[in-house]
């Protein structure tokens, strides 16, 4: 997996200079492909539609650059991940892992954002849009995961791991051609995790460093 680390606190462009998109999420395999016109920016509002696959984009409001129609098949959106929960820092990291996990997958920032601060959220969001400057969602396996000891760190707790991925490059257009993987990549990585205003536990950055070459 490519982190949001590796992209945004390694050397990589912050939100400002990343392409914005009005970004449209196409279900395939329904009767009638259902649209869902989406701001590209974190916590964005959704609405449905009904419309065909091949409608023309449209850019939405108060957004720069073209509208960026996004394909995903209804089985992922369909494949959400078990209930949030944030009542613990170790619950909170697995919780992020499996919503960004998802939000990467379908290309909506939004469905993660119960798990992180705006701070990381904003970050989640810029790398979503990354790649779908690039035309491509993530596709990605936490294979495993162990927690070292938390520690506190005034009204911050930091949580350590050891972490294994599978991931895969898929296209945005129909069908999600596989563009490149699957990879695997290892990471020692340290969650910053604190509470949020409703008392629960999220997480607010993430310092990861891969073990290995990351593509």
């Amino acid at each position: 997996m490519v982190r949001t680390t590796e992209y945004l606190r390694n050397g990589r462009r912050p939100l400002a200079r990343t392409a914005r998109f009005a970004r449209r999420l196409v279900l395939l395999g329904l009767a009638g492909a259902v649209l869902v016109a989406v701001s590209g920016c974190s916590g964005g509002s959704t609405g449905a539609s009904t419309g065909s696959a091949t409608s023309s984009p449209t850019v939405g409001a108060h957004m720069a650059g073209p509208a960026a129609d996004v394909y995903v098949t209804q089985a992922a959106v369909d494949a959400k991940p078990k209930a949030v929960n944030l009542k613990t820092p170790e619950a909170a990291v697995r919780s992020y892992l499996d919503w960004t996990t998802y939000a990467y997958r379908i290309g909506q920032s939004a469905f993660a954002a119960p798990t992180m601060s705006s701070y990381e959220g904003v970050h989640v969001d810029s790398y979503i849009q990354y790649n779908i400057e690039k035309s491509r969602l993530i596709d990605q396996t936490l294979t495993s995961i162990t927690f070292g000891k938390p520690s506190v760190a005034g009204t911050r707790t930091l949580v350590p791991t050891v972490e294994a991925w599978t991931y895969s490059y898929l296209s945005t257009a129909s069908g999600n051609k596989v563009l490149g993987g699957p990879f695997t990549a290892a990471y020692d990585t340290t969650y910053t995790v604190v509470k949020s205003p409703n008392g629960g536990w999220v997480v607010d950055s993430v310092d990861a460093k891969p073990k290995d070459t990351v593509k």
